[in-house]
């Protein structure tokens, strides 16, 4: 079953349309099952087929283009519950019953669960742990990815080599899960408004709630939101939420209140249709 919310620009709100097929097609004209009225969306735009439990998104040659994320599609691509779809004027988010999809693929063993439940509690040692455990069992960007977090974490903003891990750090995001990296990440916690600087906590050490990508800080009482988009950290700021954002992005200042506008020859360059490209 594929759950679909389509929202139009400007919009406070959507609606939510379910479909039991394995393929939906959206364009302007009727006999599209997803019909968009405008004259940006192409008689027949794009279309999303179900395989193999993922969601894929098709660009079917339309004249404006088919974003992701702000990102022009140039060939079919998997989307997850949490990514953004943009045709033309509206923002359209997908989501499917089929469980399968946010399951993380490493087989949890016994040693595994009481590593992660350990690393659940803040502990340091146990990351270690797990960082030799998973390279042992095969699993070497998993490894990497706890310890190049633990690297960063162990120096400060100022350190040159910072920002290399970090691109390193983003390069491994992309090769994991983000069902696993939800458990084992350590971003920063972002707008934070009972303190005046940066929050000095990040993700790992907020206490587990009953959603995956929702934490508790118990030193402002407030949630935390882990995002793993741009759009979606911008939506919590705007709300005054604190937010964890997920390492695989691309950073700019000041990048969730507002989007960042590319310059040519001192003139930003307009942002293309449905979002911001990056």
């Amino acid at each position: 079953m594929l759950r679909v919310v389509v929202r139009e620009r400007g919009a406070s709100d959507g609606h939510e349309l379910v479909f039991e097929k394995v393929e939906v097609t959206i364009g302007r004209i009727q006999g599209n099952d997803i019909v968009l009225p405008k004259g940006n969306v192409s008689k027949r735009h794009a279309r999303v087929v179900l395989r193999d439990g993922k969601m894929i998104v098709v660009d079917l040659k339309s004249t404006n283009g088919t974003f992701v994320n702000g990102r022009k599609l140039t060939s079919p691509i998997v989307v997850r519950e949490e990514d953004h779809v943009y045709i033309g004027d509206f923002m359209i988010a997908l989501a499917t019953d089929d469980e399968q999809e946010h399951i993380d693929t490493l087989d949890a063993d016994p040693t595994e669960s009481r590593l992660l439940a350990a690393i659940a509690q803040n502990d340091a040692a146990s990351r270690e742990v797990y960082a030799d455990w998973l390279e042992q069992q095969g699993h070497s960007d998993r490894a990497q990815f706890i310890r190049v977090q633990d690297e960063i974490a162990s120096r400060g903003p100022e350190d040159t080599p910072v920002n290399e891990l970090a691109e390193q750090l983003r390069e491994l995001a992309k090769r994991v899960d983000i069902a696993w990296r939800l458990k084992v990440a350590r971003p920063m916690v972002e707008g934070c408004l009972g303190l005046e600087v940066q929050c000095p906590r990040d993700w790992g050490a907020m206490a587990s709630t009953t959603r995956s990508d929702v934490r508790y800080c118990n030193g402002c009482r407030q949630h935390v939101y882990y995002c793993t988009t741009i759009e979606s950290a911008r939506e919590h700021a705007m709300r005054r939420d604190c937010i964890a954002v997920d390492a695989s992005l691309m950073r700019y200042p000041n990048d969730t209140q507002r989007p960042p506008r590319p310059i040519i020859a001192g003139r930003p360059v307009a942002a293309p249709p449905g979002g911001v490209r990056r």
